[in-house]
């Protein structure tokens, strides 16, 4: 009866916590998946409330909130539902294989009531350069008012008055050496010894003395022609070394002109002030999204490996576990065979209503045989017709090969903002849009295509409360723009390819402002040259000076050569 007794005891005991699991499983459920998604994400995933359902086999997650860990008061997913539909015999080899599965209200960058950091788990935001850096640039504009010319003197680094001190210097050093030169070549005591001695040798009157001196007459051409190849020698040294000087004061002569120019690009009053000035209203905007998609296909690339984000970690992470799960069945760990999506996509001035189609999404598509593939579609006629295609080919890989295709058309946009700074503000205020975009990686390069087309423009009537004329002509221009195209290229290493922008508006901006840059220019040039050519101005006349008596050594030179070339 005991022993009975004993058994009655943990048959109830066991029916209790039977009853206990049935009743918190969903809970339990709820729990891991929140706690165990947080720590792969690295920041808070919530959810509303787990049912699970046992006939068919099944589990529907509500009110998903997965925090994006860069920006903790944003979510980079939020989805009302996800609904799945398992099969039970691959849960006992502890895989995951979904039949169908559906993923209704789909959104991207929403706002979070409170922030999803985890203190110690979400790491601190990555102030490296990123790959979209390359896109963005600082939006400087043209300086629209004459600056001080005195401040701007002021605030140059002159090379003119370095070049003249320097040559200054240089010309005193060489005509102290030529100086001292000069003192040790023939001279005319020299010339007057030589004349004394031919003297004395016409003088001679006894014929025998005559003959000797017609030998001491060839010794003294001999000896005057060595002082006189001396002083040739020394004067084409000099030649080169007043070539030389005078080379420098050409120089000196030109640096206020290239002074005058690098004053010029400081204000940005030079010709090429307004190019990419395109890419300083454009580039954030752009970078967000192209950024995004890197994003998510930087997330979802190791998985799709099957190397999970261990792949991705740095060197302190656990290295990931041997894989000894048995693949004879032809089932992965984890696949989904048909996932149905809707949503909405944020595109610029607009929520685009979508649904698609994402198949065979696997950790082991080399164990599946199939490769993932991706389809979106959105065509609501007042929000013209959106085509995306993915597939995602990892079934061999050590040679992945995925491709993106983005076909955008007639999709209104409005209210799109590229620049609210208060001295330029710049609203397309509605336009019809057309996007075309490729993107292909193999081996982990990138090559990637986006061609944006605004048609039907009507950019936001902006007025600027100042006087600057630069200001409002590129104003005006922008406010008359009916078209605009705006081209995105990046090819090369997926982690850090080469990114360029391009786009019309630096060709509408230039020329509508090209004959006011020129005005501007051409007076602020001449205030400077003014003001530049009275600070050099002493200098010039000091150098010239020293020039001219540095040259007359030159003539000193020449007329010793005559006078020493008139005894041969």
């Amino acid at each position: 009866m005991r022993i009975l007794k004993l058994f009655g005891y943990l048959f109830a005991l066991l029916l209790l916590l039977i009853v206990l699991l049935f009743v918190f499983l969903e809970v339990i459920v709820e729990y891991v998946i929140e706690t165990e998604g947080t720590k792969v994400v690295k920041a808070q995933v919530d959810l509303s409330s787990v049912d699970i359902r046992y006939s068919p086999l099944g589990i529907s997650l509500n009110g998903l909130q997965v925090t994006n860990p860069s920006k903790p008061m944003t979510n980079v997913i939020q989805a009302d539902l996800i609904d799945v539909n398992l099969a039970f015999k691959p849960l006992l080899k502890q895989k995951v294989i979904v039949e169908t599965a559906a993923l209704s209200g789909l959104e991207f960058n929403t706002q979070r009531s409170r922030s999803g950091a985890i203190p110690g788990l979400t790491p601190p935001p990555d102030d490296g350069p990123s790959m979209m850096d390359q896109l963005k640039q600082d939006f400087k504009l043209p300086s629209f008012d004459l600056p001080d010319p005195n401040k701007l003197l002021e605030q140059a680094d002159l090379s003119t008055l370095k070049l003249a001190k320097a040559l200054e210097a240089s010309i005193d050093t060489k005509k102290k050496a030529w100086d001292q030169k000069l003192k040790e070549l023939p001279n005319e005591a020299t010339l007057k010894e030589y004349k004394n001695r031919i003297t004395k040798l016409k003088e001679t009157k006894n014929p025998i003395k005559r003959l000797q001196a017609l030998k001491d007459v060839v010794d003294i051409q001999k000896d005057v022609k060595k002082d006189l190849d001396k002083i040739k020698s020394a004067k084409s040294s000099f030649s080169k070394d007043y070539s030389q000087l005078k080379s420098d004061l050409a120089k000196v002569k030109a640096a206020p002109g290239k002074d005058i120019d690098k004053m010029l690009s400081m204000v940005g009053l030079d010709a090429d002030s307004v190019q990419g000035l395109a890419k300083g209203l454009f580039g954030d905007e752009v970078a967000r999204w192209i950024g995004s998609g890197y994003l998510w296909y930087d997330k979802l690339q190791p998985y799709l490996n099957g190397t999970g984000a261990a792949a991705k970690g740095n060197a302190q992470e656990e290295a990931p576990k041997p894989d000894t799960t048995d693949y004879s069945d032809g089932l992965p760990k984890f696949l989904v065979k048909k996932l149905d999506i809707d949503g909405k996509l944020p595109f610029p001035g607009e929520e685009v209503l979508f649904s698609g189609l994402f198949t065979d999404l696997t950790d082991k598509a080399s164990v599946w045989g199939k490769p993932a593939t991706l389809a979106l579609n959105s065509e609501a006629k007042a929000l013209g017709k959106l085509s995306f295609k993915g597939i995602l080919d990892h079934v061999n890989p050590n040679a992945s090969s995925d491709q993106f295709d983005l076909d955008l058309s007639h999709f209104p946009v409005k209210d799109i903002v590229f620049s609210d700074r208060e001295d330029f503000p710049v609203t397309m205020a509605k336009s019809v849009a057309a996007v075309k975009s490729v993107a292909k990686i193999q081996n982990s390069q990138l090559d990637l295509g986006v061609d944006t087309k605004f048609l039907e423009v009507e950019m936001m009537k902006v007025t600027t409360s100042d006087n600057g004329a630069l200001k409002q002509a590129m104003l005006d221009a922008i406010n008359e723009i009916n078209a605009l195209e705006v081209l995105v290229k990046a090819k090369g290493a997926l982690e850090n390819p080469e990114v360029s922008l391009s786009t019309n508006l630096d060709k509408v901006l230039s020329q509508s402002v090209s004959g006011l840059v020129k005005k501007e220019q051409k007076k602020l040039e001449g205030q400077l040259k003014e003001k530049l050519n009275a600070k050099v101005d002493e200098e010039m006349k000091k150098l010239n000076s020293k020039i001219q008596g540095f040259g007359s050594i030159e003539k000193l030179l020449g007329g010793r050569i005559k006078e020493f070339g008139s005894l041969l």
